[in-house]
């Protein structure tokens, strides 16, 4: 992220106020004040969340209340702001992501387009441009303080679940481990420019849904 003498000096001490005093570590349930301990912890945990979803995705409309949603069932063991929009300007790359003020509107704007869009694309190269692009929109939106990659990740695998079976495509899902995160990392500092190597990765990424043989011999 920026240094903090890139911020609006205002919002200093709200940022201030997600870190425990003299520490760059997030105040968390937990009551872990050690950086890479907390990490640890919060690797372990989501982690434990995201197979649960796995097995069980959470029902919603793809809308900024499901994406919420979501970001609430991963980090709320770890995090009393879980599901809500941070409160302080961000920054990488010397990049900013969207304004405190403006998260809402970019949110319900991007999904409502998501949602419409994806019923007008015909096949799986097409599909991962669309992904591609949304998901550079949602990271430069960037809504909650942490834990923005996670959630948009498993929002996009929900989605794609449950979009794809009315698609020209077929039922397909997204498996993010195909994906290079190095080079996905890489790319999203000239996303906004050029997404080829985003769409690359998406393309790798998506799969056939794997149906288990029911037939009964």
């Amino acid at each position: 992220m920026a240094e903090k003498s890139e911020f609006p000096e205002e919002y200093l001490r709200m940022w201030e106020a997600y870190l425990y005093p003299g520490t760059d570590t997030l105040i968390n349930k937990f009551g872990i004040t050690d950086h890479d301990e907390l990490r640890e912890k919060e690797a372990e945990i989501s982690f434990e969340k995201l197979v649960e979803l796995y097995e069980k995705p959470i029902e919603g409309n793809f809308d900024k209340k499901h994406l919420c949603d979501i970001h609430r069932y991963i980090f709320s063991d770890l995090y009393d702001w879980a599901g809500e929009y941070r409160n302080v300007y961000m920054a990488k790359n010397h990049s900013y992501f969207a304004e405190v003020e403006m998260i809402d509107r970019y949110l319900e704007e991007d999904l409502r387009m998501m949602n419409e869009e994806i019923k007008r694309i015909s096949y799986i190269p097409e599909l991962a441009s669309f992904l591609a692009a949304y998901y550079v929109y949602l990271l430069n939106t960037h809504p909650f303080r942490e834990g923005n990659g996670r959630a948009i990740r498993e929002f996009m695998r929900e989605f794609v679940l449950a979009k794809t079976p009315s698609l020209p495509t077929g039922p397909l899902e997204i498996d993010f481990t195909q994906m290079d995160g190095e080079k996905i990392n890489q790319a999203l500092v000239l996303a906004r420019a050029f997404r080829g190597p985003i769409e690359e990765e998406f393309l790798k990424a998506l799969k056939p849904v794997e149906l288990e043989n029911e037939i009964k011999m």
